[in-house]
């Protein structure tokens, strides 16, 4: 008897979650359009949703009329309600760190001044990581303190994402390539001053996860996510759910061996294709090289250093075009720091296109979160754990 009540139980979560997917999906939406796209009953969709609001999870926004031809009828669309949960979310990249305070729907919160929650600041590596961590939750804590003592509550959670390996059940660490050698308890010293639940993921899969929620994952079911600056990392999305290896990675893209008897990369190998294409790789070959002033990158480059680009283009579309023969995603999607430039994109566009006729301008495309790819992964670990996994403790 106690293994039904489990069951039915997890039944339960998991209804509520396809009911919060889907309006994350589609909102606002109608308790009706809910019912037809998740094959509910209205009854049931009825319940849930009202518990949902009694909770604070979801709100309704208004109504539209109705499509049954009744006439008054309207139908009363519902939403995510963007406060039920405030986040800290700290997003570690090995030259800069951001820090946000965001709401439920991956908007930066502002202080009673109008100025936005977030700051960036340098990844300071010449200091133990437990530092680190904790320089970062006392600004995080600062910038929440700024909205108003009457908002406090509505801090649910520090969502930190990082690069490397990281184990998202303990919150460690494994190793933060470009940032830590050694294995790094992520939770501690953040929950020690925030005191709140903290959850961890790898930052490119932290951002696949956005793209689930919040960006073309909601159209398309199969997606190789490709982010440059300022290494190369890469997830595959596969029936919409990030498909993870062995070893709790896959799709390393950057650690592709291109050279074996190449450069030592950070991940111990030697010639992969992140030594060839990473900011260093890059400063080599122009040292005046800013990621800041990426949009102007080709205003800098000599005929020589042209060159070079070009092969640091053509290599990385090969690496790109011989992944996609294999996962034959719906759509590649760019993001990171180098990529916001046009014209690189463009050119690697072109490079792949060459290779593949599969490969063009329709197949590979820019992330739409661009403004916001800097802290919507965070937030996006935290919506789907605590709102569309079984993590209900998080609220």
């Amino acid at each position: 008897m106690k293994k039904v009540g489990m069951n039915m139980e997890r039944v339960k979560h998991q209804n509520r979650a396809l009911i919060m997917n889907c309006i994350s999906d589609s909102g606002p939406i109608s308790r009706t359009d809910i019912a037809k796209k998740t094959g509910f009953t209205a009854a049931s969709v009825t319940q849930i949703t009202n518990l949902l609001i009694e909770e604070g999870l979801l709100v309704e926004t208004g109504s539209v009329p109705s499509d049954s031809g009744t006439a008054g009828r309207r139908k009363i669309l519902l939403d995510i309600n963007r406060d039920a949960a405030y986040i800290y979310c700290i997003n570690i990249e090995p030259e800069e760190t951001t820090l946000a305070v965001c709401d439920l729907k991956g908007d930066v919160l502002k202080d009673e001044s109008e100025n936005k929650l977030i700051v960036t600041v340098p990844t300071d590596k010449s200091i133990a990581p437990e530092a680190f961590l904790k320089k970062c939750a006392e600004l995080s804590l600062h910038m929440a303190e700024r909205k108003g003592k009457r908002h406090q509550g509505h801090m649910k959670c520090v969502s930190v994402c990082v690069t490397g390996v990281v184990d998202g059940e303990t919150a460690v660490s494994k190793k933060a390539y470009g940032i830590w050698d050694e294995e790094v308890n992520l939770g501690e010293p953040l929950k020690k001053v925030l005191n709140v639940p903290v959850v961890a993921e790898n930052n490119v899969d932290a951002f696949a996860e956005a793209e689930i929620l919040f960006g073309v994952g909601r159209e398309k079911d199969n997606l190789l996510i490709i982010k440059w600056g300022p290494g190369v990392g890469s997830t595959i999305i596969t029936d919409g759910k990030i498909y993870k290896g062995r070893h709790g990675r896959a799709a390393e893209l950057g650690h592709y061996i291109i050279d074996k008897e190449g450069k030592q990369c950070s991940c111990g190998r030697r010639g992969c294709l992140e030594t060839f294409v990473s900011y260093s790789a890059i400063r080599e070959i122009l040292p005046i090289f800013d990621s800041d002033k990426i949009e102007n990158i080709r205003d800098f480059l000599s005929e020589k250093a042209a060159e070079k680009f070009k092969e640091i283009i053509d290599t990385f579309a090969i690496c790109i075009t011989n992944t996609a023969t294999i996962l034959a995603p719906n759509r590649i999607v760019l993001c990171g720091p180098l990529f916001r430039n046009k014209k690189i994109r463009d050119r690697l566009i072109e490079a792949c296109s060459s290779l593949s006729l599969y490969l063009g301008e329709k197949r590979i495309i820019y992330t739409e979160l661009s403004e916001k790819e800097n802290y919507i992964g965070p937030v996006a670990v935290f919506f789907q754990r605590a709102l569309l996994g079984e993590s209900s403790n998080l609220l």
